[in-house]
Order: C-alpha cells, then sequence, then structure tokens
C-alpha cells in the first residue's frame, strides 16, 4: 500500500512540476520576468521532492521510476492544455490563396474578421495576401473558414509584440 501511495505521490507530483515548467516558459517568451521567477521556484522544489523520493527508493521499486516517467508524459500534455487557456496573444496571420482570395476575404469580412489585402507576386505569378490580426484563440475558427474556400492556400501566422489602433479584436459582437 505505501508503495502505490509513494507512487500516486510521484505521479501527480511529476504532473505538477512539468505542467509548471510548461507554464514558466510560457512566461518567460512573454517576458514576464517575475511570474516566471515565482513558477520556477515552485517548479524546482517539486522537482527536488519528488525526484530525491524516486532515487532513494531505486532498489527494486520500478513503480517510482515508471510513475515518473507517467507523470512526466501527462504533465506535458496538461501543461500545454492550460498554457493555450492560458494564451491572450494577438496574431498576425498572413493568408495567400492564388485563385479563392475575394471569397476568403468575403468570407472572413462575413464572419466578423477584419482584413487587409495587398498583391503579391508568389512563385508561380500573382498572388493576393490577407493578413488579419486576431486574438490567439481565434485561429482555429479562421483556419478552418480559409481551408473550407481554399484548401491550398497558405497561412502564417507571428505573433505580435504591441500593437495600437487598427480592428484587430477578432470578431465583430453579433
Amino acid at each position: 500500500m505505501q508503495i502505490l501511495l509513494w507512487s500516486l505521490t510521484v505521479f501527480f507530483g511529476r504532473i505538477a512540476d512539468v505542467s509548471l515548467g510548461t507554464i514558466r516558459i510560457n512566461f518567460i517568451v512573454r517576458h514576464k520576468k517575475i511570474f516566471a521567477a515565482l513558477v520556477g521556484f515552485v517548479e524546482v522544489t517539486i522537482f527536488i521532492f519528488v525526484i530525491s523520493r524516486v532515487i532513494t527508493n531505486l532498489n527494486g521499486n520500478i513503480y517510482g521510476v515508471l510513475a515518473y516517467g507517467a507523470g512526466f508524459s501527462a504533465g506535458t500534455i496538461i501543461g500545454m492544455f492550460i498554457s493555450e487557456k492560458l494564451n491572450k496573444d494577438i496574431i498576425s496571420v498572413n493568408i495567400i490563396s492564388k485563385d479563392k482570395s475575394s471569397e476568403i476575404e468575403n468570407k472572413l469580412r462575413q464572419e466578423g474578421f477584419g482584413a487587409t489585402c495587398y498583391e503579391g507576386i508568389g512563385r508561380d505569378g500573382p498572388v493576393k495576401v490577407i493578413n488579419v490580426i486576431c486574438n490567439h484563440s481565434h485561429i482555429p475558427k479562421l483556419s478552418k473558414m480559409v481551408l473550407e474556400q481554399d484548401p491550398n492556400s497558405f497561412l502564417n501566422t507571428y505573433m505580435l509584440g504591441s500593437q495600437k489602433g487598427g480592428y484587430f479584436y477578432g470578431m465583430k459582437k453579433k
């Protein structure tokens, strides 16, 4: 019974540790130094407790090692999920379509996205580039709409550091 309890402690401790590590990295990328430092402190404290428990009971206790590995895997998934929920970034999306740019542009505006369009020259000739600024959480809907209009379109995204003015908040209120 004691082995089971310690294995569960290692498993859940590792989930917490790895999830916090993923969140800490996102804070670092967003230049939130204080939050990253605080999360890092808790992360390392949990890690030291968990790893010391696994190492001291290494003699014939494979369950602790398996719990450690399983906790790492689960913590990675949970950390990514939490990071996605915390993500409030503003993203710039460039959409390039050779043949269906007008349809894409109309659909985007119909659904409330702001779109700035300009002409470009691609490898095979003229293309229309549509730029949309939106919240990170709108990317799946935006991508689905674009790919329904033109499965061959090219989308690329990048996070904006700062912005001012313009229509970039995503969707209009219906």
